[in-house]
């Protein structure tokens, strides 16, 4: 007799049900879930593909970034878990639009950027612009992900200034 495995299995990925679930925060900062008779504390949200499915395929870790669960989807939640979830994910996912690039300076292989963001004001150092700015989707969506590991975004490239373009050209591929 032929006994079937789901690829979910095969892969050891742990589906999250919804229906047995409860995310909170505790002490103002750390992520908690009951769930199934167990409680997680301290625990990490994860996107796998934080740019074309940010809502989707969500990994729940612990403090040592081993996969406990995986939210299929966000919006098979509650409004108010994900009103918990949405909260979490923006605090690790913080990622300032940018608008203005009034400086690029490049020195000893690192190019330090002076940029006017929805956030205010940012200076950043950049390593390695062919991994680190990225063009995506069509190619006038820009992240860029600075030598701390944050994020900007600018969100369409062609929308910028010409002069505020010309300084990221060269390093864009």
């Amino acid at each position: 007799m032929e006994r079937k495995v789901s690829l979910e299995r095969l892969a050891g990925v742990n589906y999250l049900d919804p229906a047995k679930a409860r995310f909170y925060i505790k002490y103002e900062n750390f992520l908690c879930l009951d769930y199934d008779g167990e409680t997680y504390e301290n625990l990490k949200l994860h996107r796998a593909m934080p740019f074309k499915l940010p809502d989707d395929y969500i990994s729940v870790q612990d403090m040592e970034s081993k996969e406990l669960f995986l939210i299929h989807s966000l919006y098979e939640f509650s409004d108010e878990q994900i009103g918990v979830l949405a909260a979490v994910l923006k605090k690790r996912y913080f990622c300032p639009k940018i608008s203005k690039i009034p400086s690029v300076k490049e020195k000893l292989g690192y190019l330090y950027f002076e940029v006017e963001t929805d956030a205010g004001h940012k200076s950043f150092a950049l390593r390695d612009a062919t991994h680190n700015l990225r063009r995506l989707d069509d190619g006038a969506r820009i992240i860029i992900i600075d030598v701390d590991g944050n994020r900007y975004e600018i969100p369409d490239v062609s929308k910028m200034p010409d002069k505020d373009f010309k300084r990221i050209e060269p390093y864009l591929l």
